[in-house]
């Protein structure tokens, strides 16, 4: 344990009211690191907080997921990390003991359910001035402290990455990486297909240009998003305000085989077993939060681009789902379920964090950041101090920008 005071700013979304209060730790299960934080994503899922949205629950929380920091405090049954460690607090958790770790399913990590809204007895990490308690969104990044249970505190000591770096491997871009080099694993000169291009698409476009694909294309419809996919390494970004109908067609026509004859490790080109589309598509875009600045894609559940994805991936092929739906029934977006003939063997995907061991996974990805394969840095814009916070979650709602951290630093 530790002298490190209990008393910290954290933002709190209250009774439809989103602004910056002064809070008091509760006590901690024996489990708990307490974290100060140094970096946060403002991740898109997040953005609720400050718009007129539905919320998790009508409890006061402290939003956040996606940050890295200093340990200040930690449990006595705690082992992974010990107080003055730099760590980050990815999307999912890895303990490496429990049913699904132990079978390679760290996505699945069955202490997703310490965090706050996966059971209603989670323990509030704090209260207000009032003696009001607040719980802690996820592992929280927008307050000066987190608490996290240990199989959430990824140790990075080595690391030379700058806190916003680090920042990033938290979430969004993190998840993408990871999929693509380590979940779904973009073969050396395969055909693959990005559909989104925010912070999420643009790291897997990076991951599939360092593993070598042969042809990387791009579905983004917001004019710098198009600019950053083509900077990141797609060689063919199609702008899906203007070609969205023909978003299949166009995959399918650009990944045909390279030869039609079997005999020579090709596939024909036409007939109801062509061999056109692509080897694996990355859906990166998910649903649309309020009304952006620029502006609201045809379909805003995310559901339209799941369906074409799906379609436009060759017999054989991997779809991989990454973002976040709105439920829909509507047919001109979701397409009818296939049937037992329809399928061609395509394999479906999704994991959070890419499916990857955040724990042994993160510390080999920011030592690719550092050592130039992965570009972070180009990913970040804006940084913005932690009283700013507010601001970074409307930046990211508008997808005016790309991935705005939040920073702590004076």
């Amino acid at each position: 344990m530790t002298d490190e005071p209990t008393e910290f700013r954290g933002w709190v979304r209250h009774q439809d009211v989103f602004e910056i209060r002064d809070l008091r730790l509760t006590p901690r299960r024996p489990t708990d690191v307490v974290i100060r934080n140094l970096a946060a994503q403002a991740c898109y899922t997040i953005v609720s907080n400050v718009a007129d949205l539905p919320s998790h629950h009508d409890r006061a929380r402290s939003p956040g997921h996606g940050a890295m920091g200093v340990v200040v405090e930690v449990g006595p049954q705690v082992r992974r990390v010990k107080v003055g460690d730099k760590v980050i607090t990815p999307v999912s958790p890895v303990c490496g003991t429990c049913y699904s770790c132990l079978r390679g399913e760290y996505h699945c990590c069955g202490h997703k359910n310490d965090i706050d809204f996966a059971r209603p007895d989670n323990p509030a990490f704090a209260t207000m001035d009032d003696g009001t308690p607040v719980w802690q969104d996820h592992t929280g990044g927008f307050a000066e402290l987190a608490v996290c249970p240990e199989p959430w505190v990824i140790p990075v000591n080595e690391s030379t990455l700058s806190n916003v770096e680090l920042a990033t491997l938290a979430c969004s871009s993190g998840p993408g990486w990871a999929f693509g080099l380590i979940g779904a694993r973009v073969e050396i000169a395969s055909t693959v297909a990005v559909l989104g291009a925010g912070p999420l698409g643009l790291s897997l476009i990076q991951a599939a240009k360092m593993a070598g694909a042969r042809l990387i294309i791009a579905a983004e419809r917001i004019p710098h998003r198009i600019e950053a996919a083509q900077k990141a390494g797609a060689h063919v970004v199609i702008d899906t305000e203007k070609d969205g109908d023909t978003l299949v067609e166009q995959i399918r026509e650009l990944c045909r085989p390279v030869t039609d004859n079997p005999a020579a490790g090709g596939k024909q080109y036409d007939g109801y077993y062509d061999g056109n589309g692509a080897d694996i598509i990355f859906e990166a875009a998910g649903l649309t939060f309020g009304t952006p600045t620029t502006g609201t894609p045809a379909d805003d559940t995310g559901a339209r681009l799941v369906t074409q994805g799906f379609q436009a991936t060759r017999r054989g092929g991997y779809f991989v789902h990454t973002g976040i739906i709105k439920p829909t029934s509507d047919p001109e977006v979701w397409g009818p379920a296939p049937g037992p003939f329809d399928y061609h063997g395509r394999r479906y995907l999704s994991a959070a964090y890419g499916g990857a061991n955040a724990l042994r996974d993160i510390p080999r990805l920011a030592s690719l950041i550092e050592n130039g394969y992965l570009d972070a840095q180009s990913l970040v814009d804006p940084v913005l101090p932690f009283e700013r916070g507010d601001e970074a979650l409307w930046t990211s709602l508008n997808r005016d920008k790309l991935l705005p951290i939040i920073t702590y630093e004076n």
